[in-house]
């Protein structure tokens, strides 16, 4: 089979993965978007969604991707069943009282790392602007102006949050800015440990991974808005910047050095969706800023729907069958 991915991002870089072991594959990329060198796989979620990261985690190990481990602390009121289910899932977790934080923490070792990005979506791409318009049964697909539809026997529609400039049809999808901001401070624990603070609410990671003074720390408020169709990246007013950081400065001595932020797509659940939308048009979307933890999981998903006629019905599109519009809510990864 012919399979045309339009867009080499996490999951259609994972597709690629997957998908050549059996079939003729080629990713369509505009080379727009900018991917953060490493991103938090976590299995640290709530129900199905920890199923979802752990056959990302498969995905990982099976292709090799780069990965550095990392023991975490989360802060906050966690039930009992939310961390026997993480254990289940084969992470280490027990509450202690930590230092160098001050506070008692659940500990949790086997379930974090940081994901070298920049190795999972190295994968062979055609760079190419793709517009998607679609019939009744059947999609056309146009790259840098060419009608590439009878080249294919099916295309995946993968492209995160520029879905909605690629594609005339009105999808159960949502683009949106996140943010985050490297930080230096005195805790060189913050670059050897994560650290999900719901006490205060935001979250921190390692910047380097070797003790130096350089964290990364975030979670602000979503603001809504579509990509630039030209690439050009505008920065949006963050609104709550200080506040996020002032919340961070109080747990942790420390200043901001550099903000920045990228683009991501949310669903009216804030879960990810994938499903057939014409006879010749897949799309997995809605990754909700938790990509590297469920991204290579949807695309094994995927995989299955193409290959076996397998649904998992608790992330397929047609969930949302009726919804016109919906506000954006909280990122799931959040407890």
């Amino acid at each position: 089979m012919k399979i045309g991915i339009i867009g080499g991002g996490i999951v259609g870089s994972s597709l690629y993965r997957i998908l050549s072991e059996r079939h003729e594959v080629k990713v369509f990329d505009a080379s727009i978007k900018t991917q953060f060198p490493t991103l938090i796989h976590s299995l640290l979620l709530k129900g199905c969604d920890i199923e979802l990261a752990s056959l990302s985690l498969q995905f990982y190990n099976k292709y090799r991707i780069k990965r550095m481990d990392f023991t975490s602390y989360t802060l906050g009121e966690v039930s009992d069943d939310l961390v026997s289910s993480w254990r289940e899932h084969g992470v280490s977790a027990r509450e202690t009282y930590v230092d160098w934080i001050g506070e008692k923490a659940i500990e949790a070792k086997g379930g974090d790392s940081l994901v070298d990005i920049r190795n999972l979506v190295s994968v062979p791409k055609e760079k190419a602007k793709v517009e998607i318009s679609t019939g009744e049964k059947k999609a056309t697909v146009k790259a840098n102006g060419k009608d590439v539809t009878e080249d294919f026997d099916i295309f995946v529609l993968t492209a995160g949050s520029w879905n909605s400039n690629i594609i005339d049809e009105r999808l159960p999808l949502k683009p949106y800015y996140c943010w985050a901001s490297l930080m230096k401070g005195h805790r060189r624990e913050l670059d050897k440990f994560i650290v999900y603070d719901y006490v205060l609410g935001f979250y921190s990671r390692p910047a380097i991974g070797i003790g130096s003074p350089l964290f990364i720390a975030g979670d602000g408020d979503i603001i809504e808005m579509k990509p630039p169709e030209d690439g050009n990246m505008r920065k949006p007013e963050i609104k709550d910047r200080e506040l996020v950081i002032s919340k961070i400065r109080r747990r942790f001595e420390s200043r901001s050095i550099y903000v920045s932020g990228n683009f991501c797509e949310g669903t009216p659940d804030m879960r990810p969706l994938y499903g057939r939308l014409k006879d010749n048009l897949y799309l997995v979307g809605g990754l909700n800023g938790y990509g590297a933890e469920v991204g290579p999981g949807m695309a094994m998903l995927l995989e299955m729907m193409i290959d076996k006629g397998e649904e998992r019905k608790s992330y397929i599109l047609d969930r949302f069958n009726g919804i016109k519009d919906f506000d954006l809510g909280r990122e799931p990864h959040e407890l």
